[in-house]
């Protein structure tokens, strides 16, 4: 298969619905008659930033484990697909990790089961076998585990695994979404494109926004501390067009940084985030001459958004749909 070979392309965005459907179909071919296939996919198909060959063969692999553990205790094996959006960590004071570490955002979450561990509803399809063996797969090696774990760490996601005896093998994945390749168009011919700078002592959200703004047009420079930010300021005060900073630094706060930013550049355009938002904090924020101010458990779709119209570009219809919480 092509995941067995070395792996030198990059990642791209894509949909995530095709990789999981095409490994289910491989799967459901190794299946035998008596075996169904059941599968829940309650999602809007969301992108995710994905090695597809990789991907699949490790989804495959998954549900191969779960199926050769249920142990004739069950007649189905059970998949799920949601969307969900992960936002403890920066919503609890003492919360340092989040679901094995990961940082708060939109996850696809992929549960791979049986029908002793999880019941089936109105929305499961069970996934019909090929009616041709033609159809069947090639090759059904299955990864070893620590293989099956890797490939999806390399993803940014999780994977937790749930033996239990006389029940079978439960798989919790969670994938990161990504900005639509809609959004990803970085404004008119011939204008640069906009510099953020990103300033958080929490090393996961700096890496999540270097990977998201981006996908977004935009260019990101992310900073651990106040003080380096004010330093690379110092430099080049011109060098930045929006300045996004943490309220809860090490050192200073948000504000902080906002009151020395606007000695620097007083037209500099900054947003205020904060997992711990009151009326108070943006008071003294917007008092101090603050652009915005967001509330950190938002995703990072709706800094995108900001950022764009604080930078007088017309909204993003693909990024607007990708924030609509009513559907979670």
């Amino acid at each position: 298969m092509p995941s067995d070979a070395p792996h030198t392309e990059q990642a791209v965005n894509q949909r995530l619905e095709p990789i999981v459907l095409h490994a289910l179909r491989r799967f459901r071919a190794l299946l035998p008659g008596d075996v169904e296939l059941a599968v829940e996919l309650s999602h809007e198909n969301p992108w995710l930033r994905a090695h597809a060959d990789q991907l699949e063969h490790a989804l495959l692999s998954a549900c191969i484990v779960a199926w050769q553990s249920m142990a004739g205790v069950a007649t189905q094996i059970v998949v799920e697909m949601t969307e969900v959006l992960l936002d403890d960590v920066v919503l609890a004071p003492d919360a340092g990790k989040l679901q094995g570490g990961l940082p708060p955002r939109r996850y696809a979450r992929l549960v791979i089961s049986n029908s002793s561990r999880a019941a089936t509803g109105p929305f499961h399809t069970l996934l019909p076998a090929p009616a041709q063996t033609d159809d069947r797969p090639i090759s059904a090696r299955r990864l070893p585990l620590v293989e099956v774990r890797n490939i999806v760490e390399q993803h940014q996601g999780m994977i937790t695994v749930s033996p239990e005896p006389g029940r079978g093998t439960a798989f919790d994945i969670y994938l990161p979404t990504a900005v639509p390749l809609e959004a990803a168009a970085s404004g008119e011919a011939g204008v640069a494109t906009p510099h953020i700078v990103y300033v958080d002592d929490y090393e996961a959200m700096r890496v999540l926004v270097s990977d998201t703004l981006p996908q977004a047009g935009f260019r990101v420079t992310c900073h651990a501390s106040a003080r380096q930010a004010l330093t690379a300021l110092q430099a080049d005060p011109l060098d930045c067009d929006v300045l996004v900073t943490d309220y809860r630094l090490q050192t200073h706060t948000g504000i902080d940084l906002l009151k020395q930013v606007k000695r620097l550049r007083a037209d500099l355009p900054v947003i205020i985030i904060s997992g711990y938002l009151d009326s108070a904090l943006e008071a003294r924020a917007y008092d101090e001459g603050a652009a915005l101010v967001i509330s950190k458990a938002d995703d990072l779709s709706a800094l995108c958004v900001a950022l764009h119209k604080l930078l007088g570009h017309a909204p993003r219809p693909a990024l607007v749909n990708y924030s609509d919480w009513t559907k979670l």
